[in-house]
């Protein structure tokens, strides 16, 4: 967010929030200095704006010299002055802390944690493939599915195994992320998949990530690799489906 203030009659900005901090920490920003920043329906006296935490303006010149005895009385009451400031400030923290909404997210799960929970969800999805093959074999292929040389018996077989495969995948996917917000490889693991703002993922983005995997496989598992090198270790399903997969458990809803 840029920042404005007035130095000498004269407007400067717009200047980062950091640049504005140096100039309060040199003294050139006092509490009296006229700052503004979007959001801010006019000008405001810096020490106003709580955000900007400037302590109080120090006069300009030597106050006159106390009488015999004052001068202690004098630091205490400043003192006293700077410490209540300081109070005033610390509980604004505080109470600003506790209203923000709480977005951050817990860790992201790494690449061979997401790695390894892949293999035990594509190991679970083959076992159950293979189960289907064998029951489509013994009611409509008499236990034998066509091979080579009867290509059209094959392709069409493996056609329709191909479709019913697809489908139990997006259902697995759809069922146990929308319930558990993860598979059951992400689970033994310790990991979530949610949306970016740490809300749950809906059917349409999870159908969507599917097809967003099957592209990382005619990538050349590219789209996998990405999570290694991703702040966020997002893959190429996550960046379409603007999905994270994250670690810890689930928290109450």
């Amino acid at each position: 967010m840029k920042w404005y203030f007035v130095q000498e009659g004269q407007r400067i900005g717009p200047v980062e929030r950091e640049t504005l901090d140096e100039r309060i920490r040199d003294g050139m920003v006092q509490a009296g200095t006229l700052v503004w920043r979007p959001g801010l329906s006019d000008w405001r006296r810096a020490g106003d704006v709580a955000e900007l935490e400037v302590p109080p303006s120090l006069p300009a010149m030597p106050p006159p010299l106390p009488a015999a005895g004052e001068t202690s009385a004098a630091n205490a009451t400043h003192a006293e002055e700077l410490r209540a400031w300081a109070e005033e400030r610390a509980a604004a923290r505080e109470r600003a802390t506790q209203a923000a909404p709480r977005t951050a997210h817990p860790p992201f799960g790494g690449f061979w944690a997401r790695f390894a929970a892949k293999m035990i969800d594509f190991i679970l999805l083959v076992g159950i493939g293979l189960l289907l093959a064998e029951a489509f074999s013994a009611l409509f292929y008499d236990g034998a599915i066509p091979v080579p040389p009867d290509w059209r018996g094959f392709l069409r077989a493996q056609g329709i195994m191909s479709v019913v495969n697809a489908g139990i995948a997006i259902w697995f996917s759809v069922y146990f992320i929308r319930r558990f917000e993860a598979t059951p490889g992400k689970r033994i693991l310790g990991l979530r998949v949610v949306r970016a703002d740490g809300s749950p993922v809906g059917a349409g983005k999870i159908i969507l990530r599917y097809f967003g995997e099957q592209l990382s496989w005619i990538l050349f598992l590219s789209g996998y690799v990405m999570a290694a090198f991703d702040d966020e270790k997002r893959t190429l399903h996550d960046y379409l489906c603007d999905t994270r997969v994250v670690k810890g458990p689930r928290p109450p809803r």
